[in-house]
């Protein structure tokens, strides 16, 4: 019995392994540009690969990044400190 349940969980771990590999790669991280917006410290601009421009909007609490290029929390991005 312990032979199967090994051998069931060394099934189980090889799918779930090869289901987060064969994710597809995000466009950011295929080499999409990021930039933030020079008048909101919440928003961004992301442009992927030949694409245009899209304006977008961090999560509640969080500010994007110069350093990064992602939405990190507030109180870290300097760029936010004014807006207090």
């Amino acid at each position: 019995m312990q032979f199967i349940y090994n051998s069931m969980n060394a099934i189980m771990a090889c799918i779930l392994f090869s289901a987060v590999t064969a994710t597809p790669i995000s466009d950011t991280a295929a080499g999409a540009v990021a930039w933030a917006d020079p008048e909101n410290c919440h928003r961004f601009y992301e442009c992927p690969v030949g694409g245009k421009p899209v304006l977008k909007t961090c999560g509640p609490g969080t500010a994007f990044q110069t350093k990064t290029s992602v939405c990190d929390y507030e109180y870290l991005v300097e760029s936010c400190w004014h807006h207090k």
